[in-house]
């Protein structure tokens, strides 16, 4: 019965793409609107500003708790001429119609957000307005770096099923890579291992190749960002972490469900063009835009993140609770966690 459910909500999604993709690719959001578009706070508050059906919307949440913004109110905004627009509301940010008026700063970016006379002020995610995350520099990176291989892996990590790790590239030929912790571009700033693809345990592999055909059907194809990770690059990038952020990641005593190879890290590519899709966050953003019903960004990223969830999830994976791109194949436990360096997989 639930496989039986889980189709028909595939199915659901596929239909509303196909009905709607045409309309929202000719709908491109202007730039001038896009440049808007984030958190912003102040006089006790914190709301988001979002883009649905090609109108601006206020998006706000009274309680705190509520991290992506998933059970918050909606307000649109009607517009009356450039950065000027009108808000009818009652409640904590304003009550009855005020008149609201953006800032930008010298690259465009909204940076200031006045309604009804109370100031708020843009707080940038990483990835807007020339910000990046990055943690703290570790001046032991190198040594630490080499010493990560070395490493035992605990006893009891080593238990259980192991898998059969394969290249995702001979399952899914289609399948595009960026594997950010390959390179510099990652919240460290620095490569964590040297790879040129990446692998996964073989049953995932197959369940990979079921979702990019799916995709496929509408026109993407899977953009990897990551797959099996070594439990001893888990360490590493423990180690790495400042002490104050360690809670970022897995403990290596625990080990992480990518030392199993049953867990991909997946965005979308287009066909045609062959170019990454521009999703609603980056890959490890850390910030609230990575969560999987985060509310914010434009009506196309929230309709193709959850696009993809849906083809991942009617393949068998679940999502993760943290982020969006995060998936895996069943339950891990029960299976080994490897440490098998990359080079040394065939």
């Amino acid at each position: 019965m639930r496989k039986k459910f889980i189709s028909l909500s595939l199915l659901l999604t596929v239909f509303l793409f196909a009905a709607t993709s045409v309309s929202m690719a000719a709908r491109s959001v202007p730039k001038d609107v896009t440049y808007l578009l984030g958190m912003y706070y102040g006089n006790s508050s914190v709301f988001l500003l979002r883009e649905d059906k090609g109108n601006l919307q206020i998006v706000y949440h009274a309680d705190p708790n509520d991290r992506d913004f998933s059970r918050a109110n909606i307000f649109p905004l009607k517009k009356v001429r450039f950065d000027s627009y009108e808000l009818n509301e009652e409640g904590p940010l304003f009550g009855g119609e005020a008149a609201v008026h953006f800032e930008r700063d010298t690259d465009g970016n909204g940076i200031v957000c006045k309604i009804g006379g109370k100031r708020f002020a843009r707080n940038f995610f990483p990835g807007e307005g020339n910000k990046v995350y990055r943690v703290e520099a570790n001046a032991e990176y190198q040594s630490l770096k080499d010493a990560a291989p070395k490493a035992a892996l605990p006893t009891r990590l080593q238990q259980g099923q192991a898998g059969r790790l394969v290249r995702i590239r001979s399952a899914v030929p289609n399948v595009k890579f960026d594997l950010r912790y390959a390179g510099a571009d990652n919240i460290f700033g620095v490569p964590l291992y040297n790879a040129t693809e990446a692998f996964a345990e073989a049953e995932t592999s197959v369940a990979l190749k079921k979702a990019a055909d799916k995709l496929a059907a509408q026109g993407y194809g899977l953009l990897v960002w990551e797959g099996y990770r070594p439990w001893y690059v888990s360490k590493l990038a423990s180690d790495l972490l400042p002490k104050d952020k360690k809670g970022m990641m897995p403990s290596p005593d625990k080990g992480e469900d990518r030392n199993t190879g049953r867990t991909v890290d997946v965005s979308l590519y287009d066909l045609t063009s062959g170019q990454a899709v521009k999703m609603i966050s980056d890959f490890d953003e850390v910030s609230v835009r990575q969560f999987p019903n985060f509310a914010g960004g434009t009506e196309q990223q929230r309709f193709l993140r959850d696009m993809l969830a849906a083809v991942m999830k009617d393949c068998g994976f679940t999502q993760g609770k943290e982020e969006w791109w995060h998936f895996t194949l069943g339950d891990t436990q029960g299976w080994r966690h490897l440490n098998i360096p990359y080079g040394q997989i065939k």
